[in-house]
């Protein structure tokens, strides 16, 4: 079987003379899906009220959602990202093909054989990405969402983790999770309302 990107064993060889480039790619790789974690709990934890006008929360959290509007979009994210996930999974059952790791011993990473199509990591970063665009009065957090997703999904090609079709495979899981999440948005923020009376109700008993 041929693998898709097979041409890319040769650019894998090159990369000991970029040493500063290859931790940073290594590093974005990595590391930069934590922020979605970190932003949707940051995103549930906050008031309007209380959140500082700091750089962190402008990069992760638009200032203009209030505490409950915050949960609910969370929650609306999340449910996008666990169905795009769901997807991605089902898109690896019917096609798959082996890491580029498994083929290059020169790629900046690697791991135990498995199938790399499509990237979880770009799944997720991408899965995070859209919903900004629908649910935010302004584009620009939504553009930051895919370019930091976009980023993601290079740096896994260059660190040798995945080929270029399993960061389309990711955008196209990402794509049908949101539209599906979309189509049943009256029923997920019915959850999304449910999650946040449960919130309330925990917090009550606690206090």
């Amino acid at each position: 079987m041929t693998v898709p990107g097979h041409h890319l064993l040769q650019f894998y060889a090159n990369h000991g003379g970029t040493p500063l480039l290859n931790e940073m790619m290594v590093f974005v790789a990595e590391n930069f899906v934590y922020l979605v974690p970190i932003a949707l709990l940051y995103l549930w934890l906050s008031s309007g009220e209380e959140r500082a006008d700091s750089s962190f929360r402008m990069a992760l959290v638009p200032a203009w959602f209030t505490a409950e509007d915050g949960k609910s979009k969370s929650v609306f994210i999340f449910v996008t990202i666990a169905v795009s996930l769901i997807i991605s999974y089902g898109m690896g059952q019917l096609y798959a093909h082996p890491a580029p790791y498994v083929i290059s011993q020169q790629t900046l990473l690697g791991g135990v054989p498995e199938n790399s199509f499509p990237s979880q990591h770009t799944t997720v970063m991408f899965a995070f990405a859209w919903p900004l665009l629908y649910l935010q009065e302004r584009w620009r957090d939504g553009l930051i969402g895919v370019v930091l997703a976009s980023l993601v999904g290079v740096s896994r090609v260059y660190v040798g983790v995945h080929y270029p079709i399993d960061i389309v495979g990711a955008i196209g899981a990402s794509l049908l999770g949101f539209a599906l999440v979309y189509v049943a948005r009256g029923p997920v923020m019915t959850f999304a309302d449910q999650c946040v009376r449960i919130e309330e109700y925990v917090s009550g008993l606690v206090t």
